[in-house]
């Protein structure tokens, strides 16, 4: 068991160290850094974008019935942008902002 958990350890280890030696040039932060979307709102689109300093997840979401895109933010969370730390299962620092744009919100997560 203490030998599964030291191997285990390293390789979040390796993964931390490639994500910051290497950078985060194409890779992709895990479905599990993107914000819940709360019911009643909805993805309706959701993408990559890649620019000079990497790549990042771009989440299109319809607010529900009656629903402002900056009141949707607000209950996400999402009227600022975040920086989340690194967890046990991505070992890579993330950040999280949020947009309206023509009605919807526009979510981009991406490593720092």
């Amino acid at each position: 068991m203490s030998v599964a958990v030291g191997l285990l350890s390293c390789l979040w280890v390796l993964g931390f160290l490639r994500l910051q030696v290497f950078g985060t040039e194409g890779a992709l932060p895990p479905d599990s850094r993107i914000p819940t979307v709360p019911p009643g709102a909805s993805i309706v689109d959701e993408g990559m974008e890649c620019a000079s300093g990497g790549c990042w997840r771009r989440i299109t979401v319809q607010p529900a019935a009656g629903q402002t895109p900056e009141d949707l933010a607000h209950d996400m969370g999402l009227t600022e942008e975040q920086s989340l730390s690194p967890t046990l299962f991505d070992p890579g620092s993330v950040y999280v902002g949020a947009r309206a744009k023509e009605g919807k919100l526009i979510i981009n997560v991406g490593y720092l």
